[in-house]
């Protein structure tokens, strides 16, 4: 069971490569900054639509712009990750060239998860119990499989189709159970969300006394700030992962000491 939990030394790990450089930092912060205002507007546009064919036209585009915000700085982690543990030094500047660089693939990703997301609430409005399970499960793994794909769009300057392609040649043969590591994010995560949701709804129930405006806001910041960690972590955690399978495709082996340190200092603890 021990590997399903590793997940929680790697965060440590990741927590010791932030302070010895904070640069790390800035698609998390970028993150919330961007999602928030664009989740109030979405929200409101939303709420004022009369027309539900229009309704759902203003879904699709505010849902493929948050996860377009959403999957961009985790694309900007991938880079600063990559550069931190090849180089010792990641900057903003460059890793924001290259993750610009692979926003086309980003915007189809976002485009399809919000795709995703319209199905799941569309088979839940109709209370279609069996679509609201299959559109959920083909949405979790649809966001798993970002995670793994995102480090080949970005570290190799992959198109989407050549990524998706790249990161199903790596899972074929792959020697680094990531498998067990999706799992062990989940339950970190899922942890998160659990406090996130709890501090999201105690402050609107109390804010929301003061101002209703103030207690959505509030709300709306934890419920973002889920997300924006929750990404961070996976990202950087399978950022990893994906450094380690293709290095290991490299020398034909599957030794734990062609890992990146941050990840190697994990499976070691």
């Amino acid at each position: 069971m021990s590997r399903y939990f590793r997940v929680f030394s790697f965060m440590g790990q990741v927590l010791g490569m932030v302070k010895q450089n904070t640069t790390l930092l800035s698609p998390l912060l970028l993150n919330l900054v961007l999602a928030i205002p664009a989740m109030i507007v979405f929200t409101i546009l939303y709420h004022f639509t009369q027309d539900s064919a229009l309704g759902y036209v203003v879904a699709a585009v505010g849902l493929t712009g948050l996860y377009f915000i959403d999957y961009f700085c985790n694309g900007l982690t991938v880079s600063l990750i990559y550069d931190q543990v090849t180089t010792g030094k990641a900057e903003f500047k460059p890793a924001l060239s290259r993750t610009f660089a692979a926003s086309p693939g980003i915007l189809i990703f976002a485009a399809i998860s919000a795709a995703f997301e319209l199905m799941a609430t569309y088979a839940r409005e109709r209370d279609d119990i069996l679509g609201s399970i299959l559109a959920g499960i083909v949405r979790a793994v649809w966001t798993a499989a970002t995670y793994v794909v995102m480090p080949a769009m970005v570290i190799e300057n992959t198109g989407f189709f050549n990524a998706f392609k790249r990161s199903k040649e790596l899972a074929e043969n792959d020697p680094t159970q990531v498998g067990s590591g999706i799992i062990g994010m989940g339950l970190a995560t899922y942890l998160l969300g659990l406090v996130c949701w709890g501090l999201g709804v105690g402050s609107f129930n109390v804010l929301g006394g003061v101002s209703p405006v103030l207690g959505i806001f509030a709300f709306m910041f934890f419920v973002n700030l889920y997300w924006a960690v929750g990404g961070y972590l996976k990202i950087t955690y399978f950022t990893c992962f994906y450094m380690w399978a293709r290095e290991c495709e490299r020398q034909g082996s599957s030794d734990p000491r062609l890992a990146p340190a941050p990840l190697q200092a994990a499976m070691a603890s």
